[in-house]
C-alpha cells in the first residue's frame, strides 16, 4: 500500500488542524513559535499512532479495521482539542 493510503487520515487531520488553529496562535505574542511546536507535536503523535494502528490491524478483517480506525479518528480529535486547550493556557500563563 502506498504511503498516501497508509497515512491518509493523519495527513488529512494535520491539514485540517493547520487550517483551523493557525490563526488563533498568530494573534498571541510569539504565536508563530507556539504554532510550530503545536503542529509538530500533533504531527508526531498522529502519524506514530496511525503507524502503530496500521501494523497491528494489517492482518485483520476489513470490518475490524474500520472500527479501530473510527476509534483512532475520535482519539485524534480529542487529543487535538486537549492539546490546544493546554497550549492556550500556557500561552496565557494561566497554567
Amino acid at each position: 500500500m502506498s504511503n498516501w493510503k497508509t497515512f491518509r487520515y493523519s495527513l488529512l487531520h494535520f491539514f485540517i488542524v493547520f487550517m483551523l488553529f493557525s490563526t488563533s496562535f498568530l494573534r498571541k505574542p510569539n504565536g508563530g513559535q507556539w504554532m510550530l511546536v503545536f503542529r509538530v507535536l500533533i504531527g508526531i503523535v498522529s502519524f506514530s499512532v496511525e503507524y502503530i494502528l496500521n501494523r497491528h490491524t494489517n492482518n485483520q478483517k476489513q470490518e475490524a479495521r474500520r472500527v479501530k480506525y473510527l476509534y483512532f479518528i475520535m482519539f485524534q480529535i480529542a487529543m487535538t482539542l486537549i492539546l490546544f486547550i493546554c497550549f492556550q493556557l500556557v500561552i496565557n500563563r494561566s497554567l
